[in-house]
C-alpha cells in the first residue's frame, strides 16, 4: 500500500475576532493530545496579537508543532499580487522582502521558532516571492494554488519545493455528514496514491473556522474594500457548543487516517527532507544524452535520479562548452521575454564567447538574461539553450557554424493563461486582473522540475 505523508496545516490569520484564539488554543490541545504534527502558517499581525494578549499558553502548545508564513498584514489591501502586479521580478522580489520583512521576523521572535515553509493568503501568489523566500532561507512553498502545476504532485519551483494543487488535497467540511464523506474521500485517495513511493495527502483549515461562521476579512477587507482598523468587525461566531463539536470531529478523522496502514503526519521540513534529487556531478556523457533530448522544446529533463529545470539544462550545457564542472546550477528565468534578432549561420566560438559573462543576480541568486549578444544580434535564452544542445548533440568544434534553433519554452505549458484573478478570492475587486503576474509566472517556468521521492526515508 501507500507509503502516505500527510501534511496537515492551518493558516492562523484571524487577527479581529477574539474568539479565534481560544479556537487555535483548543485546536492545539486536540492534536497535542494525539500527538499528531500540524504545520501553523502565521501571519505576522496574528502573531504580534497573540503577543498583545499575552497568550503564552498558545505559543506554549504551539512548540511541538512547525511554523510557517503565511504574510504580514494578509488582506489588508494592497494585497500581494495587486502590489507586485506593478513590478518585474527582481524589484518585485524586492518589495516584497521589504513589506514582508517584519512580519516573518516578528513572527520568529515571539514564537522563538524558525519558519519553515510559506503560503500565499487566498489566491494572492506572485513568482517574486520566491526570490525573497529562498534569500530568507524557506525552503518550502505550502499552499492550494494552482497557478503553476505539475501533474497534481510535488515540484520544485522558483527554486522551493512546492506542495500545492496535490491531488492529495483535502479536508473534512464542518457540516454534519463531513466526518464520513471525509473517511471516504480519504480512502480513495489511499487507494489512488498506493503507487507511487511517497504518497502525499495535504489536509488545510484555518483555525477561526471553527469559531466563526464566516471569514473574518470577506466583512473587512472583501471585494477591495480597505476598512480603517478602528471600524473593523468582528466574524459572526458559531453556535455554543459547535466550536467544541467540530474539533472533536476532526480529532476523529484524524485518529481515522492513522488507523490505516503506511499513514504518516510530518511537517514540511521532513517532506523536504525526502526528496532524492541528486545534485552529484555529472559526467560528460550524461550531458550529451541531456542535449540530444532537446530539439526545439525546452522543458525539464529526468534521467534517473535527477530532475533539471531548463535554466539548470542551460548551465550544464554552458558548463559542457566551457570545460566547467557539470554540476547543477540554479538559476532564475529572465524579466522579459525577448524575439532573437540573430539570423544565418552562427560560429560556435561567438556563441561560447556570449555565454562566458556574468549574470545578473536577484538576492544573490544567478539570473538568465533577456538576451545573449552573438555576432552583433540578440538571442533569446530559449532559442540559445536550444542552440547549445544542438552543437553538443553534433559535437561541433569552435569553428563550426550553426544556424539557431528557433525553440519553445514547453515548460510554460504548466503556468495558468487566466489574467483575471478577482472571481478567485472574494478579498480581490471582482473585475482585478493581473497581466504581468502571469506573464511572469510562465517566464520563471524555468526553474520548474519534478520532484523526486524515495520509499527510504531520510528524516530523523
Amino acid at each position: 500500500m501507500a507509503n502516505l505523508k500527510v501534511l496537515l496545516w492551518f493558516d492562523v490569520e484571524d487577527y479581529i475576532t477574539p474568539e479565534s484564539q481560544e479556537a487555535l488554543l483548543n485546536l492545539l490541545k486536540m492534536l497535542n493530545q494525539r500527538k499528531v504534527t500540524g504545520i501553523f502558517k502565521i501571519v505576522g499581525e496574528k502573531a504580534r496579537r497573540l503577543h498583545e494578549d499575552n497568550r503564552s499558553d498558545i505559543l506554549a502548545e504551539l512548540v511541538h508543532h512547525e511554523v510557517g508564513y503565511h504574510t504580514d498584514l494578509h488582506s489588508q489591501h494592497p494585497v500581494m499580487t495587486e502590489y507586485l502586479e506593478h513590478y518585474d521580478f527582481s524589484a518585485g522580489a524586492e518589495e516584497f522582502a521589504a513589506k514582508e520583512r517584519a512580519g516573518l521576523e516578528d513572527l520568529q521572535r515571539i514564537t522563538g521558532m524558525p519558519v519553515k515553509c510559506f503560503g500565499q493568503p487566498g489566491y494572492a501568489w506572485a513568482p517574486q516571492t520566491f526570490a525573497a523566500l529562498k534569500h530568507w532561507g524557506v525552503p518550502v512553498y505550502l499552499d492550494d494554488h494552482d497557478q503553476i502545476s505539475w501533474e497534481e504532485k510535488p515540484f520544485w519551483y522558483g527554486g522551493l519545493l512546492n506542495f500545492t494543487d496535490l491531488k492529495g488535497t483535502m479536508r473534512m467540511a464542518l457540516n454534519a455528514d463531513g466526518l464520513e464523506k471525509a473517511k471516504q474521500d480519504f480512502d480513495q485517495l489511499y487507494e489512488e496514491l498506493s503507487d507511487e513511493a511517497v504518497g502525499f495527502i495535504s489536509i488545510y483549515y484555518h483555525p477561526c473556522e471553527f469559531a466563526c461562521r464566516s471569514f473574518w476579512d470577506k466583512h473587512n477587507f472583501g471585494l477591495g474594500l480597505q476598512t480603517p482598523r478602528e471600524e473593523w468587525q468582528p466574524s459572526p461566531l458559531r453556535a455554543e457548543g459547535e466550536m467544541e463539536f467540530y474539533l472533536e470531529r476532526l480529532g476523529q478523522f484524524l485518529d481515522y487516517t492513522l488507523s490505516k496502514g503506511n499513514v504518516e503526519y510530518l511537517t514540511s521540513e521532513q517532506a523536504y527532507n525526502l526528496e532524492a534529487s541528486s545534485q552529484d556531478v555529472l559526467e560528460s556523457a550524461d550531458i550529451r544524452a541531456l542535449a540530444a533530448q532537446v530539439g526545439n522544446e525546452l522543458t525539464f529533463q529526468v534521467q534517473q535520479n535527477h530532475s533539471f529545470s531548463a535554466a539548470e539544462l542551460f548551465a550544464l550545457f554552458r558548463s559542457y562548452l566551457l570545460g566547467k564542472e557539470l554540476r547543477p546550477e540554479f538559476l532564475y528565468g529572465p524579466q522579459n521575454g525577448t524575439t532573437s534578432e540573430a539570423a544565418g549561420l552562427l560560429r560556435v566560438a561567438d556563441i561560447k564567447q556570449a555565454i562566458s559573462g556574468e549574470e545578473a543576480t536577484v538576492f544573490g541568486f544567478k539570473q538568465l538574461p533577456d538576451y545573449f549578444i552573438v555576432g552583433g544580434g540578440r538571442i533569446n535564452p530559449v532559442d540559445l539553450t536550444c542552440t547549445l544542445a544542438a552543437i553538443i548533440d553534433r559535437q561541433l568544434a569552435d569553428d563550426d557554424e550553426i544556424e539557431l534553433i528557433r525553440g519553445v519554452l514547453k515548460a510554460q505549458e504548466f503556468a495558468k493563461d487566466n489574467e483575471l484573478w478577482g472571481p478567485r478570492w472574494a478579498i480581490f475587486p471582482e473585475d482585478f486582473e493581473a497581466p504581468n503576474v502571469v506573464r511572469m509566472s510562465k517566464l520563471q517556468t524555468w526553474t520548474l522540475k519534478p520532484a523526486l521521492f524515495a520509499e527510504e526515508e531520510r528524516y530523523a
